[in-house]
C-alpha cells in the first residue's frame, strides 16, 4: 500500500469524523412525553369533589423536541405536531396540556451560567421565570447501567423524593450542549429520558439540521418573576379555581 493511497484514506477518515462531529452542533432531538391524568391530578384543585368521568383517559402523549446550537438551545412543542394540529381544526385541541392560563410553555437554556428561563402564559399574561439548571437534582445517585436511547449511550440516575417516589433520568454525554426536558431534573449533559409516576419523556431521534441563534429569543413583553413570585401567582390561581369549583358544585 503507497503512502499517497494511505495519506488519502487517513484524511478521508479524519474528514468524515470531522464533518460528523461539526452536525452534532445544531439540530432538533424529539421526545414523545406521556402524561399520567390520574396520577397528575392526585392533589390537584381539579379533585376537590369532583367525581372521575368514567371515559376519561388514564395516559396522554404528546411530541416535544429541543432544538439546539453551540450557543443555546430551546425546549418547546414540537412544530411538527402543532402543524398536524392546525391541520385537523379543533379535533385535535384536546390533547393540549392544560396549565395555569392554558398556554405551552417554552424553555430557553443559557449554557454558559447553566440556567433556564421558562416562558408561559397566566390568564392571558405573558411571564418569565429564571431559575438554574438542575435547581432539583441534589439526591440523584448516579449507576452504571447504560442503555441505548436514540442512537445514544445513556446512563442512569436515580433520585428518591421525600415521599417515597422514584425518579429515574437518563442521559447522555455525546452531545455538545447541557439540557433536560424537565429542567430542574438534570445532572449532566442531555437528559434523553425522564421516569416517574406522573411524568414521563423519552427521545425518539435526533435531526441535524442549522438552527439559528433568534430562535433562542426570549419574548420582550413577558414580566420576569422570581420563583417565590411564580409560587405565590399560583398558589393565588389554585385558590381561586377552588372558589370557582365550589360554586359550580353548589349550584350543581
Amino acid at each position: 500500500m503507497s503512502k499517497q493511497f494511505t495519506f488519502a484514506l487517513l484524511f478521508c477518515c479524519f474528514l468524515t469524523t470531522y464533518v460528523f462531529a461539526q452536525q452534532k452542533n445544531s439540530g432538533v432531538i424529539y421526545y414523545t412525553q406521556t402524561v399520567n391524568l390520574r396520577n397528575m391530578n392526585r392533589g390537584d384543585v381539579a379533585q376537590t369533589n369532583q367525581p372521575q368521568r368514567a371515559n376519561m383517559p388514564v395516559n396522554r402523549t404528546s411530541k416535544m423536541e429541543l432544538i439546539y446550537n453551540l450557543n443555546g438551545a430551546k425546549f418547546q412543542k414540537s412544530t411538527v405536531e402543532e402543524s398536524q394540529n392546525q391541520d385537523a381544526g379543533n379535533e385535535s385541541g384536546g390533547q393540549r396540556m392544560m396549565r395555569f392560563g392554558g398556554a405551552d410553555r417554552e424553555v430557553f437554556f443559557n449554557f454558559a451560567d447553566k440556567k433556564v428561563t421558562e416562558s408561559f402564559e397566566m390568564e392571558n399574561e405573558p411571564f418569565l421565570v429564571e431559575y438554574k439548571l438542575g435547581a432539583k437534582s441534589v439526591g440523584f445517585i448516579k449507576y452504571d447501567d447504560i442503555k441505548k436511547i436514540a442512537g445514544f449511550e445513556a446512563h442512569k440516575a436515580v433520585m428518591s423524593e421525600d415521599n417515597g417516589t422514584q425518579i429515574t433520568i437518563w442521559y447522555t454525554t455525546e452531545l455538545p450542549l447541557i439540557a433536560s426536558p424537565v429542567p430542574s431534573l438534570w445532572t449532566e449533559g442531555v437528559v434523553l429520558q425522564v421516569e416517574s409516576p406522573r411524568m414521563n419523556f423519552v427521545a425518539t431521534g435526533i435531526e441535524y439540521i442549522k438552527v439559528k441563534d433568534s430562535e433562542f429569543t426570549l419574548p420582550k413583553k413577558a414580566k420576569l418573576l422570581t420563583p417565590q413570585e411564580l409560587k405565590v401567582k399560583q398558589d393565588e390561581m389554585r385558590t381561586k379555581m377552588r372558589e370557582q369549583f365550589r360554586n359550580n358544585g353548589s349550584r350543581n
